[in-house]
This record gives C-alpha cells, structure tokens and sequence, in this order.
C-alpha cells in the first residue's frame, strides 16, 4: 500500500506524545444562518468494505484476548465505543463497535473537507485559495464558525448527506437541524474516509489527498493526541480529533480521534469515537489506552501494562 502523500510545504508531526489533560475550551455546534441552497451531485466511487475480523495475524484466542481487555477498559470508563483500525503493511483490521453510531463532534470536519474538495473536482473546478485557507483553519485549528460556513457553501444537510452517500458513508447521518457536530457516525465510516483521503482508492485527485493529508499532520500541537499513541519517533502522524461535553447526556464527554500513523515500521488507519466520558481527560486517557493496546497487540509488543 502507498505510503502517505506529504506536500512539500507541511512540517511532520511525529512521536507518540499525550494530550495534556487540560480541557481545552468546549466544542459546541450551533449553526448560524439558513440553507444555502448549494446541492450538488456526485458519481459515487465503490464503498470500501472494513472487515471486522479478515486478514488478521491474530489468532483467535488472541483475538478474544484483545477483545476482553478492550472490555475491560469501556467497562471501567462507562463510555459508548466505536473502534476501527487497519494496518495497512499486513493487511489487519481489528474492530470493535465499529458500526455503532456516535456523534462526531468535530471529526465530522474532516468529512466536510473531503466533500468540499470533491464536490468542486465533480464540477470540474478546484476549491478557491480563500476555501483553501478556510478548510486549513478548520482542520488544522478545529474553528467552529468557518465550519458553519463551510458547512452551508457544501449544501448544508443535503450537500452533507449527497456527500456521504457519494464517499459510501453508509453509516453517517447529520443533524436535521443542521448542527454539524451532531453529525453520527461510526469507525468503520471513519476508516472509509480515511482511505479516500490516504489511498488512491478515493474520489479525490492525488493533489487534494495531499492537501487534506497536509493539514492532519500540521494540527495545532494541543490537538495532537488520540491516534499518535500508535506513533513512534520516527514516524508521521496526521489526526482529527473532536470533542465536546453534551447537554443532552447530562454533561457528559463526546472524545474522538481519527487519523493515520506511518513509518519505517508501521502503517495504520485509526478511528475511535467515544460517547459518555466523565471528562475531557478521560476520554482522551481511554482512546489512547486503547489504541496502544490494539497497535501494541498487532505488532506482538504489548506491555507490561496491558498484560494479565
């Protein structure tokens, strides 16, 4: 499989480093203004199909392994879980919860950018230089109020959903009010979306896959925690993340974490969405704990602190 494109101009973002656990400000969706009226129609390209269990080197009882120790930690965090990854140098997927909608919070950006890019390719155009700098400011530094603009100049709900369908988001649904972090969406979505931005199995040119890709690995540092737990120091990492308490979960943490690690010695698509977290913190603590323990147990590297 093709290794990540990199733009010429982006900085790497590498290492394992953690979150603080510092909250950062809350996430909230409140969409301003009406619908733009922007659809839009797109060939759809065929859906990737995520196997829940194919191609593993794992054996069964490792697999069951695996599974009971991710039990263990979504039974201590008393949170909803959705997991999905694949390593890409040997073919292995593991999963869990994987098709189980969570809402998105701002990883549902990353979708939006995705559509935007494709929508104006469909039209036989490109994205301005000004949609450029929007999209960058909205991945790179999670800005909600560009987001509601970008989020009407794709369709608004219908463009989101035309979109989805286009890029076999079987499993993603907005908001009807139009609040786009209320989006749902599962981890084996994420990993579709992932694979039309990091392979040439997309919709998308190469030139835009490397812009997208460009702006994951150049997010702002505070916000470079979740799928870099499988990351070592030689390695590229490029992540969304999103995150938010909710009101109608009585305050409760909505933490997310989508993105791609790539090196000498790895190469994985990541996506863990989290719903019910007591925290911020927590939730951040929870999805790396348990990408590490699913890289960590693809690789045949667990550690002490994950072992029985």
């Amino acid at each position: 499989m093709a290794a990540a494109l990199v733009a010429a101009m982006v900085l790497t973002v590498s290492g394992a480093g953690s979150a603080s656990v510092g909250a950062p400000a809350p996430d909230p969706r409140h969409l301003s203004g009406l619908l733009s009226g922007h659809a839009f129609t797109l060939v759809p390209f065929a859906p990737v199909t995520v196997p829940a269990t194919g191609g593993s080197p794992l054996s069964a009882e490792e697999r069951a392994e695996l599974t009971d120790r991710i039990d263990d930690l979504v039974a201590h965090s008393g949170a909803d879980v959705g997991l999905a990854v694949q390593d890409l140098r040997t073919g292995a997927a593991y999963s869990y919860g994987a098709h189980e909608p969570i809402y998105t919070a701002s990883v549902v950006k990353l979708s939006l950018v995705t559509m935007l890019l494709a929508r104006a390719q469909e039209g036989g155009g490109e994205l301005t230089a000004g949609e450029r700098a929007q999209a960058e400011t909205m991945i790179r530094y999670s800005d909600n109020d560009v987001t509601d603009v970008l989020y009407q100049r794709n369709g608004f709900t219908d463009g989101f959903v035309e979109g989805a369908r286009t890029l076999g988001l079987s499993g993603t649904e907005p908001n009807a009010s139009g609040v786009w972090g209320a989006t749902r969406t599962t981890a084996a979505d994420q990993i579709r979306l992932l694979r039309a931005l990091y392979t040439e199995d997309s919709p998308l040119s190469e030139e835009d896959r490397a812009f997208v890709l460009g702006l994951m690995e150049t997010v702002a540092p505070e916000q470079g925690w979740g799928v870099s737990a499988a990351a070592g120091p030689e390695d590229t990492v490029g992540v969304k993340n999103g995150w938010t308490p909710r009101a109608s979960n009585d305050g409760l943490w909505n933490v997310n974490s989508v993105g791609f690690v790539a090196g000498p010695e790895r190469e994985y698509l990541v996506a863990v969405l989290t719903d019910g977290n007591s925290d911020y913190a927590a939730g951040v603590e929870l999805i790396e704990s348990m990408v590490s323990l699913v890289t960590e147990t693809l690789e045949g590297t667990q550690t002490e602190e994950f072992t029985r």
